[in-house]
């Protein structure tokens, strides 16, 4: 019973093998026309993040002018067309009968799994004929794999059939052990038979040989014990083997399981990889500009310093002054006025200086010095992933912004900013261009 179900389960692997095999090889098509022969030779299924190359081979029947082909891939993904490879292969002004052409083109398909994927190719072909315009398509479809093609089904499938040759093995091993035990039992049977035809052959001379008979009954006692410890073990035997086969069924539900969980585990992998990626760009952003801000405080500090020295030099040159001033208070009107010239200047360098070396330790501390300008408003917005920002829903209603709009990006001077593109003629746009900058510069 338990062979008989090994060889069904054998029987239906190799025709399911067969009909993957089959599938897999029809890739190609050919079509004889009054004008031309071509042939085309593609794989059905493709696998996502794989290349793969189409080939193309024409012949010419009859003399054609204007011959133009056009070879197009498309990838249908989520309701969306991609167009992955679209080229004229053929372009001859004139040929021949009996021109024969061929091209091998290489198509790569994306990472991406979208929902129920497939491929579309075209070929277009236009001529001329003694004058008249021909034109012939031909559409093809290709299915997209995403996790195993027939190739890796066929190797899957092997190894089950390994499996089951394994288990055919063992249950032949088995049964051979049973046909060995029920030998057994039948000679122990015979031998048995044979004792009691022995017995009663010696009933008339019992007194004499009971002795021998006493022995024998020890050997038929004996002989019995083995049986009942042979059909023991038999049916032991027998509990195993469905044991065998209930793990065997354990074993395949569990890897079923341990596969979904790593196919889980893989998509999670490369999700926290893609993650990874964009941290480190953000990372290397961060570092490049902390490495500018440090640069441009140290110069800062370094100018400070400067100024101060140049205060402490105006202090000095004040002082003198001072002197000479109370020294000359005596002299003529014109003196006392020249000096009084001199002493205003020097402190109104002092003052400037004061403005100048305030608002360089407000910079150097990181207090920010520029404001709103009147009837503007500020928004903080978080950089997603990609670099990307989201406009707020009221700063895109009030510029009059919606989706598909084109936005212009300035930046310089430490800033970034989103103008949107109005279409309007050069003339009038460009003062009004020039005027949103000049209202958008920092202000120093």
């Amino acid at each position: 019973m338990k062979s008989g179900e090994a060889l069904r389960l054998l029987s239906a692997s190799i025709i399911l093998a067969a009909l993957m095999i089959s599938a897999a090889s029809a890739s190609g098509y050919s079509a004889i026309e009054d004008d031309m022969e071509f042939r085309v030779d593609y794989p059905v299924e493709v696998k996502v993040g794989s290349c793969y190359t189409v080939s193309f081979w024409m012949k010419a029947a009859e003399n054609l002018t204007d011959l133009l082909v056009v070879f197009s891939v498309h990838y249908h993904r989520d309701s969306q067309v991609e167009t992955l490879y679209s080229e004229t292969i053929i372009s001859e002004s004139e040929v021949e009968a009996g021109w024969t052409k061929s091209k091998s083109m290489q198509i790569c398909i994306p990472r991406e799994e979208p929902v129920d994927p497939y491929l579309r190719a075209d070929l277009e072909f236009s001529y001329k004929l003694n004058g008249s315009e021909k034109e012939l398509d031909y559409e093809w479809y290709m299915s997209i794999v995403r996790e195993e093609t027939y190739g890796e089904l066929e190797s899957e499938l092997q190894s089950l059939e390994d499996k089951v040759s394994d288990l055919k093995a063992e249950v032949k091993d088995l049964q051979d052990l049973v046909e060995e035990k029920n030998q057994k039992i039948e000679d122990l049977e015979e031998a048995y038979q044979q004792l009691l035809a022995e017995c009663s052959s010696l009933k008339a001379s019992y007194q004499e040989l009971e002795s021998d008979y006493d022995r024998l009954r020890g050997e038929y006692e004996d002989l019995e014990n083995a049986y009942s410890s042979l059909d023991s073990a038999h049916q032991s035997t027998l509990i195993s083997l469905e044991k065998l086969k209930t793990r065997y069924e354990s074993l395949t539900s569990q890897y079923e399981g341990l596969s979904q969980q790593y196919a889980s585990l893989l998509k999670d992998y490369e999700s926290t990889l893609a993650e990874l990626r964009t941290y480190k760009d953000m990372y290397a952003d961060l570092k490049s500009r902390h490495e500018d801000l440090r640069s441009r405080h140290d110069e800062l500090i370094a100018e400070a310093a400067s100024l101060r020295q140049r205060i402490s030099d105006l202090e000095s040159d004040y002082q003198s002054l001072s002197r000479i001033y109370e020294a000359t208070l005596g002299e003529s009107n014109l003196t006392k006025n020249a000096l009084l010239a001199q002493t205003a200047a020097v402190a109104t360098g002092i003052g400037v200086y004061a403005l100048v070396s305030r608002r360089l330790e407000r910079r150097s501390r990181g207090k920010p010095t520029e404001q709103a300008e009147e009837g503007n408003e500020r928004k903080v917005q978080k950089i997603l992933s990609g670099r990307r920002i989201t406009i707020p829903s009221d700063a895109a209603a009030r510029l009059g912004l919606k989706e598909g709009d084109r936005v212009e990006i300035d930046y310089g001077n430490g800033k970034l900013i989103i103008k949107p593109v109005r279409e309007e003629p050069e003339e009038s746009a460009a003062p009004k261009s020039g005027g949103e900058k000049d209202k958008q510069a920092p202000k120093e």
